[in-house]
């Protein structure tokens, strides 16, 4: 997989957090294996962009850990933003 993939997350309530991703057809299995750990919310279709979307949601003890994750994920082509 060549091409970043881009996704947003937002605190929903006492350190449990959302986390869209968008991706097309191909990278699906990229994207479960990635937040594996996660509970599966849902998924839907963007037109305009033609992508996919996925949304999970995951609890974290301390806000700092969300954050890290973000990071890091850089490393895999994942860029997360939070939105507020």
């Amino acid at each position: 997989m060549n091409q970043n993939l881009e996704g947003v997350y937002w605190e929903i309530g006492k350190g449990e957090y959302n986390l869209q991703v968008s991706f097309s057809t191909e990278q699906k299995d990229f994207i479960l294996e990635n937040f594996h750990d996660w509970k599966y919310i849902g998924e839907g279709r963007d037109p305009k962009q033609n992508k996919n979307i996925i949304i999970f949601r995951k609890k974290f003890s301390d806000r700092s850990e969300i954050k890290r994750l973000a990071r890091d994920l850089r490393y895999n082509k994942i860029l997360l933003k939070e939105v507020t």
